[in-house]
Formats: structure tokens, C-alpha cells, sequence
């Protein structure tokens, strides 16, 4: 069993194609991953400088408060200007510029001063797009500046003793937050990750490969080297053992290389649980080499469209798992949601929920359940694997 093991490992090793699907491919798609989603969340919440057309019809020093607003808000010294306004001279203009486009709303100060918003229609806005978002911040303005206008001034009529104190004062530009931060997750979720975990998932199918070559090499009928081995000392059952060993230490060998490269080259976070990470490996390595051994025990297939068989699978059951872009990443959390059956038998889904556990729940349950679902694929794959095995018989060799 000892030599089935360590010339199974360097069989494989030699073969071009397991390294580069195995190994290398996963690297590769890892690092384009990194060129096209990494910066999606760094960007997802700015919001850009709101267009806003004012049209002022203040008499003498009425609009002096709105004025000082406005270029409060619009002051890019510090960065982080919120409005861009534009004064025009009428409505006229100031509602030909809403039309086009150029500004999402425009404000309308009357004699005394106080304004008037009208925002854009937003047709065709689907979902909360940034449109929206704008026309939300702009009307929070207008408003906002309303209430504290309408506080100033009823202090000024009602008590005018009180703007001896400067807290009063303070308290019109002072902004009390009402609610507090709290985490529900185990890590600050950002949506880019669950895209590298979709790659562990892929690759650990990809990683099958080097299961399937491993029964393709004690497989008689197949190559040269597997009829040399059945016609030895060692017996079949103590080969597949060896042939089996020899995949679950190459595919996970394979996989650490890819997860190390995610995580410390290009700086994904699984949560600080690289160690339960590393466990979820061998586990994925496991599953991954008995789905080669089951392929590669299918009789009916011949052993050159066995690879093939097994890429068309990866990659199908990876677009369930969310790998291929944000309407994949939708499709797989619809079908988790109306068929969990279907996602619970998918060892590509599997394997990525086993990372999204980790970074996002803040206890270990939902990976340790994960973990069961694979063991138990696993064991299904391994019979299937085995049956197959010891119903084979060859007429000649």
C-alpha cells in the first residue's frame, strides 16, 4: 500500500494538466477575481457631490441662513462636500436643468426665505439605485434645515433670553444620533469575498482530478501501469486505499496553495478562523477525491471522456454556487432559499457556504453542520466509488 501511495503521488504530479487545473488555474482565477470585484465594496457606499439648481427669490437678508447652508455643505476643503449647487436667475432655468438631468433636484427660497424642493421623477429607477439615494439626502437637507430654522425662531419669539446661552446656540447645528452601530455578524460583511469562496468551491471539484487520474492509474483496462499492478502482490482493495490516500494529500496540498494565496497574497478575510479554514480543506480535499474515484470507477464512460464529464460538472455546479458574477451569486441564493434540498446536495454550494459560515456567523455551528453535509457526501460518493469498483471484470489484460 506504502508503494501504491508514494508512486500514485508522483504519477500525478507529473501530469501537466492536473498541476495546472489543479494548482494553478485556481491561482490564476483567483487573481482576476481580485482585479474585478475586490474594489466593489470600497466604492458601494460614496456618494457622490448632489447637482442641485437654486433659484433664490429672498428679499433683502431672508435667504442669509440657506446661503451659509449651502456653502456649508458645498465647502470641498475638507474633502467631503455633499452638494454641488448651481444658481440660476428663474424657474424657467432652474426646471430646464431638472429635465435634463444636470440636477437631481431644485430649490425654490420665497420672500421670507424658506425653500421649496422639487426632485426629479427618477423613471426607470430599478431597485435603490444612486439616483435615488440623492433625491433621499437632498430632501433630508431641505427638510433638516426647515425644523432647525422653525427651532431658531420660535426660541427668538417665545424666548429670546435663551440665545444668551451658547448651548442653545450649539444645540442648532448639533446632530444627536438616536441609534448605535451593533454587529450581527462575525466579520464587517463585505459582499466581494463570497466570490473567492465560490472559487474554493470550484477548485475543490477541480481538485477531483487528481482522484479520478488515481483510479484511472489501478484500473487494468486503462493504462499500462494499472494492469502491471493487478497482476502483482498487492491486492485491489489495499491499492485503492493507497491510490485514495495518495489524491485526498495531492488535493489538499492543492487547495492550501489556493487558499493561502487568497487570503495572504490578496488579503480576503474568512473571518479570523484561518484554523477551522484549514479543517474545512480536508474535508473539501476528501469530498473532492471520492467524486474522482466515482467517476473514474464509472464503467460505461470511457476513461478519456471522464475528465471532460468531470470539468462540464464543476462548472455546472458552480454557476448554482454564485462563481460566475453577481446574477450567478443571485441564482444561487434564490435556489438556497425556494429548494435548500438543491443547495444542500451540491458540493460546490457546500464548500463555499463552509467559508461564508466562518466569516459570517458568529458562532460554529452553521460550518460544523456544513462539515457533516460534506462528510456525508462524501461517504455516498465513496460507496457509489466502490460498488462500481468491485463489479468490474476484465476478460483479458
Amino acid at each position: 500500500m506504502w508503494n501504491t501511495f508514494k508512486y500514485t503521488v508522483l504519477s500525478i504530479v507529473r501530469e501537466r494538466g492536473v498541476v495546472f487545473w489543479v494548482i494553478l488555474f485556481p491561482i490564476i482565477l483567483a487573481t482576476l477575481f481580485n482585479v474585478m470585484f475586490k474594489g466593489m465594496d470600497e466604492g458601494a457606499f460614496e456618494l457622490p457631490m448632489i447637482p442641485v439648481a437654486i433659484v433664490d427669490a429672498s428679499e433683502g437678508n431672508a435667504g442669509d441662513s440657506f446661503h451659509t447652508t449651502m456653502d456649508a455643505l458645498s465647502d470641498e476643503k475638507n474633502g467631503e462636500a455633499l452638494l454641488a449647487p448651481t444658481y440660476v436667475k428663474n424657474s424657467d432655468e432652474a426646471y430646464r436643468m431638472l429635465k435634463s438631468g444636470e440636477t437631481v433636484g431644485t430649490i425654490t427660497l420665497d420672500a421670507d426665505g424658506w425653500p421649496s424642493l422639487e426632485l426629479s421623477p427618477g423613471e426607470g429607477d430599478v431597485g435603490v439605485s444612486m439616483e435615488q439615494v440623492k433625491r433621499t439626502v437632498l430632501a433630508d437637507v431641505v427638510d433638516d434645515y426647515c425644523r432647525s430654522r422653525a427651532a431658531a425662531e420660535d426660541i427668538i419669539t417665545n424666548d429670546p433670553t435663551a440665545l444668551a446661552n451658547p448651548k442653545v446656540i450649539d444645540s442648532f447645528t448639533e446632530r444627536t444620533e438616536y441609534t448605535s452601530a451593533l454587529a450581527i455578524t462575525h466579520s464587517k460583511t463585505k459582499e466581494y469575498v463570497r466570490y473567492f469562496y465560490a472559487l474554493l468551491g470550484f477548485a475543490a471539484l477541480m481538485a477531483a482530478m487528481v482522484g479520478l487520474t488515481a483510479v484511472g492509474a489501478i484500473q487494468p483496462n486503462i493504462s499500462p501501469l494499472g494492469a502491471r499492478r493487478v497482476v502483482g502482490g498487492t491486492g485491489r482493495s489495499r491499492m485503492l486505499v493507497g491510490a485514495i490516500a495518495a489524491s485526498w494529500v495531492i488535493s489538499f496540498s492543492a487547495l492550501l496553495v489556493a487558499f493561502a494565496y487568497i487570503r495572504f497574497v490578496l488579503g480576503v478575510e474568512f473571518g479570523g478562523r484561518e484554523g477551522a479554514c484549514v479543517l474545512g480543506l480536508a474535508v473539501a480535499a476528501l469530498m473532492a477525491t471520492s467524486l474522482g474515484a466515482l467517476i473514474g470507477a464509472i464503467p460505461a464512460i470511457p476513461y478519456n471522456a471522464k475528465s471532460g464529464v468531470l470539468t462540464g460538472l464543476t462548472c455546472l455546479l458552480s454557476l448554482f454556487a454564485g462563481l460566475y458574477g453577481t446574477p450567478a451569486l443571485r441564482l444561487a441564493d434564490q435556489i438556497a432559499n425556494d429548494a435548500p434540498w438543491a443547495a444542500t446536495i451540491n458540493p460546490a454550494k457546500q464548500v463555499t457556504d463552509l467559508f461564508y459560515s466562518l466569516y459570517v456567523y458568529t458562532d460554529m455551528e452553521p460550518f460544523f453542520q456544513t462539515i457533516c453535509v460534506l462528510l456525508v457526501i462524501t461517504l455516498v460518493f465513496s460507496l457509489a466509488a466502490a460498488l462500481f469498483m468491485r463489479r468490474q471484470r476484465y476478460a483479458s489484460l
